[in-house]
């Protein structure tokens, strides 16, 4: 009995000893860290797999005393950037020490080789590969496709408010973009703004964006040590949903070649690229492509809209003024909702800046440290392999550099008050070589689906009307957990 005590006290010592050792991490590299409990470290704190409540614990806690500040997922570190010319440094300056991201990837499991979650290495590749498909010039080509859409976006909101004039609008934006995607991307003729339940895609959405298939700590647990998934041979992505876009993709190629039809969408635009040599991927490649682009964006544009409308429904004086700038300068472009009049819509620029500002797609940033890496301006090293994360979120309310930060103000967006600002003050669609691919088409999106809008119905608060959103603890984008209901009234 007497032994089997010694080896019980011994291994309870030594995973004590184990303990210490690694939630003191942050003290001895010379960071000052939230204090982490002795056997679970930050895990109880760890409320949302969008990071949210503790970021913005860590920056309020010591955003005025360190450049850095670290916490811990189960044992493993994670630095948190405090200091925007830090945040510069790590985005843009010294870029090639954080290349890349500590997100799960496995090559068995192909819909996770996407540009958004490869190594340094297949990054730079695909990312030289697909870029050329996101210029002004292939935006504008593409814009006949998206306007078709915004009419059936137009005629949804017309029949919705033939039953009810409070709607849910995110459901509408959901499946405004679900379509723009389908139209615009995959080259499919999806309706799910008429007939959302006979719709193949948004029947998936479940599948591809699942809400609650495994709890929070669960999640973090596999997306830490990802490694060990690959070693058991698990995957993260259900084999429905990744024959799912293989055939998809697998289709809309090959038909659209044998076809010769012209639609003017990211698939003609790939096979124009194809055919200049400019583009050669495999099958494969091309469906996590294409998972990865609608995963990064479904969600985060459909609640960016939302929550523009629900501050517009909010701020009247705003949507007036939005809806006045619109006609003004469609009436230079004859009335004509072209690319060149949608880019000179800048006031809609800043109420699209200030919302994303309010509401970022993500709470955060994510690098990972390919190598040692010496802050500079002091003696700290951030060791290679680790988890570097900047807090989108808490830097966008930070009262020190947006003044009344809970208040909605697109003036802020002007050109003279941006010019005040550090240009790492906004980060909602990143910063550097690793930034958002597609932010021109997420923006072209949101702009001519808001346009159409705005020039159809005006927006209120309702009975339904929530008071303030509340986020999901279960999606890694900041998405609303409650329909967003608003008073939707021709004009």
């Amino acid at each position: 009995m007497n032994f089997w005590m010694i080896i019980i006290w011994t291994l309870l010592s030594s995973l004590l000893s184990y303990l210490k050792m690694k939630y003191n991490y942050w003290d001895l590299q010379g960071v000052k860290q939230l204090k982490p409990h002795f056997l679970v470290g930050h895990l109880r704190k760890l409320r949302s797999i969008n990071h949210r409540q503790i970021l913005k614990e860590v920056y309020d806690e010591f955003r005025s005393k360190a450049k850095l500040a670290g916490f811990y997922i189960y044992t493993q570190p994670v630095a948190v950037i405090l200091d925007l010319d830090l945040a510069k440094s790590v985005l843009v300056k010294d870029f090639n020490f954080f290349a890349s991201r500590l997100w799960y990837k496995n090559e068995k499991d192909h819909l996770s080789q996407h540009l958004f979650n490869v190594e340094e290495v297949q990054w730079r590749l695909l990312r030289n590969k697909l870029a050329p498909a996101f210029t002004a010039e292939k935006l504008e080509f593409m814009l006949p496709s998206l306007q078709r859409v915004a009419e059936n976006y137009v005629e949804a909101y017309g029949s919705a408010i033939a039953e009810s004039e409070s709607l849910n609008v995110h459901d509408l934006n959901g499946r405004f973009i679900l379509d723009v995607f389908g139209s615009c991307l995959f080259g499919l003729e999806c309706n799910s703004l008429k007939d959302p339940q006979q719709e193949e895609f948004y029947q998936m959405i479940p599948q591809i964006l699942p809400s609650k298939d495994i709890g929070i700590k669960c999640h973090f647990f596999k997306a830490t040590y990802f490694d060990l998934m690959k070693l058991f041979g698990l995957k993260k992505f259900p084999q429905d949903v990744e024959s799912f876009f293989k055939r998809v993709v697998r289709e809309g190629f090959v038909k659209r070649e044998k076809s010769g039809v012209v639609r003017n969408d990211f698939i003609d635009v790939l096979l124009l690229m194809k055919n200049f040599g400019e583009m050669n991927l495999e099958a494969e490649q091309l469906a996590a492509q294409f998972y990865g682009f609608f995963t990064a964006s479904y969600e985060t544009s459909a609640a960016t809209m939302t929550y523009l409308l629900y501050e517009l429904a909010r701020h009247e004086d705003v949507q007036e003024k939005l809806r006045k700038h619109i006609t003004e300068t469609l009436k230079k472009h004859n009335n004509q909702v072209s690319y060149g009049a949608l880019n000179d819509m800048k006031y809609l620029d800043q109420v699209i800046t200030e919302t994303l500002r309010m509401y970022p797609p993500f709470a955060y940033l994510q690098r990972l440290a390919l190598e040692d890496y010496k802050v500079p301006g002091t003696d700290i090293t951030i060791e290679k392999n680790t988890d570097v994360l900047i807090p989108v979120k808490a830097i966008h309310y930070d009262a020190d550099i947006y003044e009344n930060p809970k208040e909605f103000k697109p003036e802020r967006f002007a050109p003279s008050e941006e010019r005040k600002r550090h240009p790492q003050a906004f980060l909602s669609f990143g910063e550097g070589p690793r930034n958002c691919i597609a932010m021109r088409l997420a923006q072209l999106q949101i702009k001519c689906g808001l346009v159409s809008l705005m020039r159809k119905y005006q927006f209120s608060e309702s009975a339904q009307t929530s008071k303030e959103i509340e986020f999901s603890d279960y999606s890694e984008a900041l998405v609303p957990t409650k329909p967003i209901y608003l008073k939707v009234e021709k004009i």
